[in-house]
């Protein structure tokens, strides 16, 4: 999923959306601008939690959001339209509106805990080094 495309949810989810369903850019240039950053602290964050639960050689490698339009978030779908909309319109709002801000923050914890809680871990075969010739 396109940075662009969370960030077109997140404003709709702010009513920053205009009568015919697009985005007014002198509006919302400030938080375009503050939307990148925002974002790659937010992935950064959920990619962190899941590192917890992969063997290092799968850990994912975060890669700054820079390029707003082209770039694709590195978080699933899901989590993209969930996790990131709500912590991008929280964090986003913190100035302007504390009651939505916090209602969003909200929503944002509460799904980050549905949505990253620990992976059923896989069991993997180990190699008998000592030759102890035990049966589990």
């Amino acid at each position: 999923m396109k940075a662009i495309e969370v960030f077109k949810e997140t404003m709709a989810m702010l009513d920053e959306m205009t009568d015919t369903g697009e985005l007014d850019p002198v509006s919302i240039a400030d938080y375009k601008a503050r939307a990148p950053y925002i974002l790659t602290s937010i992935q950064n964050e959920i990619i962190g939690v899941e590192n917890r639960y992969r063997k290092f050689s799968s850990y994912i490698r975060p890669v700054p959001i820079t390029d707003l339009e082209n770039q694709d978030v590195q978080v699933d779908d899901i989590q993209a339209n969930t996790l990131l909309v709500y912590g991008l319109a929280a964090k986003l709002m913190s100035d302007e509106n504390k009651s939505l801000a916090n209602f969003m923050q909200q929503e944002y914890e509460r799904l980050s805990g549905i949505f990253l809680k620990p992976k059923p871990v896989t069991p993997e075969k180990r190699e008998d080094v000592y030759d102890a010739s035990l049966h589990y």
